[in-house]
């Protein structure tokens, strides 16, 4: 099995998942496995269990379990795919294909050259040339542990300045022009950044893949140099709707705090950080795209958006307003004083008070509604036009209970002192926001595909018993060879139960040993959390046999019961004799099956 183009059993066998696992655990030998306090959730006692020998971990508190690279996923808030790199890279794994071994090398060299390019910046900011921005900061607030911290840098006023720094490293002007970060010409080429503060851009690993340049502040008498900011172009390594600044510094912070502080800026990302918000991410310059919402709704909840207040941002976060719906996620929006940003709250009022205005965020809809009325005060009499917004703000949620709770909420603030009035009006407000509601169903309640979430839930009853037959067939092989072909993968209710009975069928069928080794080899990641606690789970030797033909019989007798439940139904809807005369055949069947199961036993009868 491949990912990004690397073999990830190769991944898996070089990999020490107790290597990987150690900083941030710590492990205590108990039998053949260790154990220690599970780093995904608070507890007392220990129930976060590694099996060195599958490569597998599982948390018996939160449920959280997989496989070296799920642990990388959650531990590092990284996607799978920025996991399976990690580990590449960690071990030395070289991609697959020739042709991936070449995109792989050539985005190691820009990813070198971006590293390169970021030192020489730092080193531009120390040269007697560099004072104008080294005041500038200083003027800003940012101490040198700050701009040492963030990677600040300067870009000199030359041409080519970065351009032969680059070659005596090596690079190539062709590598540097690919990178964007040299602009060629007819008779060579020029840098992008000339006289600018820098800012590295960085993945979500911590790998820088672009700059971002600030013109200063004109000296007197001179001509401010435009555009204010500047970007690195997209490249194969940066796109700029995808990446969000800090977002590398913010994830640990986001996901203990379950939110993040969204911002527009560098300097506000950084200075949001000063000031404790270490969850703050920025956006380059865009308004929040659909795969900026994605990336945090791997990671959080809860956004809190700060804004300026006469801010583009705000506007698109209101147009955006579906895509946060479909995507599950409480949206806020700090209030900041009119006509400051973060970073200015910060240097005029200090820190305690940027953090207040973020904990006092107002849920988007209600500050959406408070900006529509503006000064009214609570029971004044509105504008009819004034309503009529807000009516409109009110209809476009997709949710009825915070619909609801809104309407009675205007009503309150719109309705007067009379309890009639008040009474009156939102009656007349919810009729008038049924009709223009639009509803979406299908956008209703789905999360992105792939998603998962940290933990799980206390499973049902039927996924109890299925999880025990499972268990026993990776711990007793010769079980999983008597029983298979009484199981059908319409017995399993979820997914990953019917991945990991497909994942071992295919062993017997091929004469290969079962083991949780063996069966991780052939397991998409989302099914190896629910392997890993099969792996845990301690199979005991008395009568594990009955148990699994008890079981087995149980999990037939329920899909038995689900087809005849679906048969009546069809019963009811059929529009011909000849189908009618067919469904009860069938269901007759079903019911002869479920009679036979109560008094015979499961092997050599189905």
């Amino acid at each position: 099995m491949t990912a990004g183009g690397y073999d990830l059993e190769e991944i898996r066998q070089r990999a020490d998942i107790i290597e990987i696992i150690s900083p941030h655990v710590t492990l205590r030998k108990a039998g053949r496995r260790m154990v220690g306090l599970c780093p995904f959730h608070q507890e007392k006692t220990p129930s976060f269990t590694v099996d060195p020998e599958s490569g597998l971990w599982h948390c018996f508190g939160c449920k959280a379990g997989g496989d070296v690279f799920r642990f990388v996923e959650m531990i590092e808030k990284v996607t799978f795919r920025e996991a399976v790199e990690l580990l590449a890279r960690k071990y030395g794994v070289a991609p697959l294909r020739k042709s991936d071994a070449a995109a792989s090398a050539r985005r190691e060299r820009m990813i070198a050259l971006h590293a390169d390019a970021a030192r020489y910046f730092q080193h531009c900011l120390g040269v007697p040339a560099a004072e104008r921005v080294r005041a500038y900061l200083a003027k800003r607030g940012m101490s040198e542990e700050t701009v040492k911290e963030w990677g600040l840098g300067y870009a000199p006023p030359t041409w080519d300045a970065l351009l032969k720094a680059m070659r005596r490293r090596g690079h190539t002007v062709q590598d540097v022009v690919r990178a964007g970060l040299a602009v060629a010409r007819d008779d060579g080429a020029y840098d992008r950044f000339r006289d600018r503060l820098i800012f590295p851009i960085w993945d979500a690993t911590g790998r820088v893949i672009a700059f971002g340049g600030r013109s200063l502040p004109p000296e007197k008498g001179a001509e401010e140099q435009h555009p204010k900011y500047l970007n690195s172009p997209e490249t194969p390594l940066f796109q700029k709707g995808r990446v969000l600044y800090g977002l590398h510094r913010a994830r640990r912070a986001m996901a203990d705090k379950g939110r993040a502080v969204v911002v527009e800026g560098y300097v506000d990302v950084i200075a949001c950080h000063e000031a404790g918000l270490t969850e703050t991410v920025g956006t380059l310059g865009t308004a929040l795209t659909p795969e900026h919402v994605q990336a945090l709704r791997r990671r959080v909840s809860s956004l809190a958006l700060c804004f300026d207040s006469d801010s583009a941002g705000l506007a698109a976060a209101l147009r955006s307003r579906e895509l946060f719906q479909r995507a599950e996620m409480e949206i806020r929006v700090v209030t900041l004083p009119e006509g400051l940003d973060p970073d200015a709250v910060l240097r005029e009022r200090g820190a305690e008070a940027l953090r207040g205005l973020v904990e006092g965020a107002l849920p988007i809809t209600e500050w959406e509604l408070r900006r529509i009325l503006g000064d009214a005060r609570p029971g004044e009499d509105l504008r009819p036009e004034v309503l009529r917004q807000a009516v409109k703000a009110l209809a476009r949620l997709a949710s009825d209970v915070e619909r609801e709770y809104y309407v009675r909420w205007l009503a309150q603030h719109a309705g007067g002192s009379s309890p009639s009035a008040v009474s009156a009006l939102e009656n007349a407000l919810r009729a008038e926001v049924s009709r223009l509601a639009t509803r979406k169903p299908a956008a209703r309640g789905r999360t992105q595909e792939g998603e998962q979430t940290l933990g799980r839930s206390a499973p049902a009853a039927s996924e109890r018993l299925e999880w025990s037959v499972l268990a026993a067939f990776l711990h007793r092989p010769e079980l999983a060879e008597r029983y298979l072909e009484a199981l059908r993968p319409e017995d399993l209710s979820t997914e990953a139960h019917r991945q990991i009975l497909d994942a071992i069928a295919g062993l017997v069928e091929k004469g290969q040993p079962v083991s949780p080794e063996t069966v991780a080899g052939k397991l998409p990641p989302e099914a190896r959390s629910a392997l890993a606690g099969l792996t845990m789970t301690d199979v005991p030797p008395e009568r594990v046999e009955e148990q699994v033909e008890q079981g087995i019989r149980r999990m037939a007798e329920r899909r038995l019961r689900r087809e005849e439940q679906a048969l009546r139904k069809r019963l009811g809807e059929a529009k011909t004799a000849e189908e009618r005369r067919e469904t009860l055949e069938r269901l007759d069947e079903c019911r002869r099956q479920r009679s036979e199961l109560a008094k015979a036993r499961i092997v050599g009868d189905m």
